[in-house]
């Protein structure tokens, strides 16, 4: 929104003008109140567009066209003057986010929403269809979450079926429609039908179950060409939601089910005053609540200067008009709040239910584009809302399972595909909560690990019912300063860090289940961490020592003998991390990071030899983040051959000769990878965000 300045009108029509939301192609859109109060969305026409040719008469079509749509999930018009001097539409306001707007903030929804997400925009399409129009352009930021349910919004681009009222209005060659979520025959820009619409909405459903389309790619023409060609990847998609997603995304119209098919397939739907998830509803509630501060405001206060956010682009940018009023290129971006999510809702009416098609006329001259930005290889695919913020995660074995210890110190389970917990809530774990986690090899057991007092406590517990099972493992006396107790990857061992009788420091290894010391590897120097391999077999023991190196040996697990050679570090290059690559036959470390020279330095080293196989390269965060404190960073990729290095807040994808790929993503916490390479699991630098976010490498 922006202040309305004096030459602004103060009402159009019988509507009283509160603040302006922004511009589409063709218009200014205003927020606006009725002679009754209702709120409405304005859409003013820019004036070389209302002075066309031919303008008024498709304008006209566009808004009878508009009034044949009515019912629960769609929001309708309620007027227009194609006559006025400066034409004008008005469109029921709904005070909601957009469903992108909802997979930005909050992450893809659990399994029940997605239901009733599909039940309400299958209800739509059938009051479209029956209309006589096609929608040709179902996306997520034109499905708003109200609290009562969805709605359907922007037919600016819909065209008539088996009429004659829009004939002749596109023009031939134009893309009408979004890459990632449209129909192979709009792709092959043949004509849109009813079914072309049930595409559509198979890609929507998709993407609010994992984050995103399943056609989308690095541009329009490898979007386009998924579309056509490639099958789609629903392997993500919980069980009940892929069966409603295949049929609408059948390659021929003539496969896909209709909308009433499919709302039977949908089911029976329970019904609730709370529709969505909580993340969801606060987001609601906030939206309503800054719309309410605004509303209650005297005229005078809300002429301060508001910005607006461009619909489905993740920004906002200040409104510039020139004397004659209409609008300028922006010169400003102003990065987004959640706060101010709510203006993304009330710029959604821009594209208003039964607008005229802005599209298929000429639009004002655009500035020069800027030159492309690099993109983060990983796409987002959901996220997992928790209680309280969490701190680190471990994925099963076959990574269908992650279990998450959150802030309050407590973990909770959840099915990846279907984005729901598991079981229980366990805990809370003491003071500092549990230091490791990790799956036993079936799966069905998590063990965990947490420091009390002087003494490491080691539980079992079942995956699916949160039940403890057997009896803890306690080791007394250790000494937690050094390294906390670190579970092997299958759960069987625990190492901890403890003192011989001769005061030197040592690795003793446990065995979980029957609770009985497996044996002590011999450390030369004092001990400072463990880091096992993904298979178990092989422990990399960090050691310390006056001359200020960071000496590594190996050790085997079977046998707790040492093989190979001492790596050592350079000197002045204290270790800040280890990671093993998936294949057990590697590893890569990350030194230095101290005052003097902040850069990490990283290696990669083989297994079997101790050899170094690479060059070492400075690993820092472009976007000039001082790396401090713990530097996590992960070897693997769906080819094991990516490195995700963590520098302060900043996240970076390299391949293994130390070259960025891709952008940097900003505000990441910690991050881990499911043991296949698919998924990366991060937490937010920011304490208040609760969601586990869920990437995936293209």
């Amino acid at each position: 929104m922006r202040e309305l300045s004096p030459g602004d009108p103060a009402a159009v029509g019988p509507y009283r003008t509160l603040a302006e939301l922004g511009s589409g192609g063709m218009g200014r859109v205003l927020l606006a109140s009725g002679p009754d109060g209702r709120l409405v969305a304005l859409k003013l026409v820019h004036r070389q567009f209302a002075e066309e040719p031919g303008f008024r008469a498709r304008f006209r079509a566009e808004v009878a066209a508009s009034g044949a749509v009515s019912g629960a999930y769609t929001a309708a018009v309620v007027d227009a003057d194609p006559d006025a001097a400066t034409p004008w539409l008005a469109s029921v306001f709904v005070p909601g986010p957009s469903l992108q707007d909802v997979l930005d903030l909050a992450g893809a929804l659990p399994e029940e929403p997605v239901r009733r997400l599909a039940a309400g925009l299958a209800a739509a399409l059938i009051r479209i269809h029956r209309a006589g129009l096609v929608h040709r352009d179902l996306k997520p930021s034109n499905v708003l979450l109200a609290g009562d349910g969805p709605r359907v919004i922007d037919f600016g681009i819909a065209r008539a079926v088996g009429g004659d009222r829009q004939a002749g209005l596109t023009r031939t060659g134009w893309l009408i429609g979004s890459p990632a979520f449209m129909s192979p025959e709009q792709a092959r820009s043949e004509a849109a039908t009813p079914a072309s619409d049930v595409f559509s909405l198979g890609s929507v459903l998709a993407a609010a179950s994992t984050g995103g389309s399943p056609f989308a790619d690095q541009g329009t023409l490898q979007t386009l060409n998924n579309v056509v060609r490639a099958e789609p990847d629903l392997s993500a998609l919980p069980a009940a939601i892929r069966d409603l997603v295949r049929p609408c995304l059948a390659a021929d119209p003539a496969d896909r089910p209709t909308p009433a098919e499919l709302l039977e397939a949908v089911g029976s739907i329970a019904p609730s005053t709370n529709p969505w998830p909580p993340a969801v509803e606060r987001l609601i509630t906030e939206n309503a609540a800054e719309l309410d501060r605004f509303l209650e405001q005297a005229p005078d206060d809300r002429t301060k200067p508001l910005t607006y956010t461009v619909a489905g682009s993740g920004r906002t940018e200040p409104v510039n008009r020139d004397e004659a009023g209409d609008e300028k290129p922006p010169t400003k971006l102003v990065p987004k709040s959640r706060r101010r999510a709510v203006l993304s809702a009330l710029v959604l009416v821009l594209v208003l239910v039964g607008a005229a098609t802005w599209v298929w006329w000429p639009t004002p001259p655009a500035p020069a584009a800027a030159p492309p930005q690099p993109r983060s290889p990983l796409t987002r695919i959901g996220a997992l809302s928790g209680p309280s913020h969490p701190q680190f995660a471990r994925f099963s074995h076959n990574g269908a399972t992650v279990a998450v210890v959150n802030s309050d110190h407590t973990v909770q389970l959840w099915d990846v595909a279907a984005r729901k917990p598991i079981g229980q809530i366990l805990g809370p774990f003491g003071e500092t909560g549990p230091s490791d986690l990790a799956f036993r090899s079936d799966d069905r057991t998590l063990v965990t690990a947490k420091v009390d007092g002087e003494d490491a406590v080691v539980q079992s517990w079942e995956a699916a019912s949160g039940r403890q099972v057997g009896e803890p493992l306690v080791v007394d006396k250790i000494d937690n300063r050094i390294f906390a107790p670190t579970l092997s990857p299958d759960g069987a061992l625990v190492a901890v860090s403890d003192e011989d009788d001769d005061l030197q420091h040592g690795v003793f290894l446990w065995n979980v289940a029957d609770r009985r010391l497996a044996g002590r590897l011999e450390a030369s120097v004092n001990v400072s961490g463990v880091i096992f391999s993904p298979d178990g077999r092989t422990i990399v023991v960090h050691d310390w020592n006056e001359a200020g190196t960071a000496p590594l040996t190996l050790w085997d697990t079977a046998s707790l003998r040492r093989f190979g050679n001492q790596i050592t570090l350079p000197k002045g290059e204290p270790l800040s991390t280890v990671s093993f690559g998936r294949d057990n036959r590697s590893f890569v470390t990350a030194s230095g990071g101290g005052k003097d020279d902040p850069t990490l330095r990283v290696r990669q080293w083989d297994v079997s030899t101790q050899n170094q196989l690479r060059a070492t390269f400075p690993f820092a965060s472009a976007a000039g983040t001082t790396p401090e404190g713990s530097y996590p960073m992960a070897l693997g990729g769906q080819d094991g051959k990516h490195l995700f290095t963590l520098a302060g807040d900043v996240l970076v994808v390299r391949d293994l000769d130390g070259k960025q790929d891709g952008a940097e993503l900003a505000g990441i916490r910690w991050l881990t990878l499911s043991p296949d390479g698919h998924t990366i699991a991060t937490t937010s630098a920011e304490t208040s965000d609760t969601a586990l976010k869920l990437w995936r490498m293209p």
